[in-house]
């Protein structure tokens, strides 16, 4: 138990680290987060089970987002999650007499962007080239190159297909 307390503590102070370079570095071969070039992860975010997070290419973490890997959660390459928001793999089931917690695995595709304050709930699928709006609740999948908002989270548009921009 002491360990495990340990290891978060180590973990969350990693998240406050001044340089990105350190903070990928203690990320990848301290804890055995599966990330690709190119990736920024800005201050003050939190990784939980940081063993099941994969991160692609070019991929933008901003500044004190919150990432669950206590199941898989996977990121496509150069996708934006902007501040402060929360990917969730893990919750509690509210219908259950012992509150047990329930979870599954969430992927997020290639050159997603989830605005500020978004929130995604365990066993959603967002698809390739869609937008989640700031503040929006995903409680269902994404489908690909759709722009999603509000709570829960429902289609209000649409992207372009053929998206090809890099983030840097």
């Amino acid at each position: 138990m002491v360990l495990w307390r340990f290891r978060d503590f180590c973990i969350r102070m990693v998240g406050h680290l001044p340089f990105n370079c350190i903070r990928i570095g203690i990320y990848r071969y301290l804890f055995g987060i599966n990330i690709a070039s190119d990736v920024r992860i800005e201050g003050g975010c939190t990784i939980w089970g940081p063993k099941r997070v994969t991160i692609g290419k070019g991929s933008v973490i901003n500044p004190s987002v919150i990432l669950d890997g206590r199941f898989p959660l996977t990121i496509g390459s150069h996708v934006s999650i902007s501040i402060r928001s929360i990917i969730l793999t893990l919750e509690h089931d509210l219908s259950d007499h012992d509150f047990r917690p329930v979870g599954a695995p969430v992927k997020i595709g290639d050159r997603v962007f989830i605005g500020a304050g978004a929130i995604v709930l365990p066993g959603v699928r967002i698809g390739e080239g869609a937008a989640v709006a700031a503040g929006a609740v995903v409680t269902k999948d994404v489908e690909p190159f759709t722009v999603v908002g509000g709570v829960p989270a429902k289609c209000i548009g649409s992207r372009p297909h053929g998206l090809t921009y890099v983030l840097s």
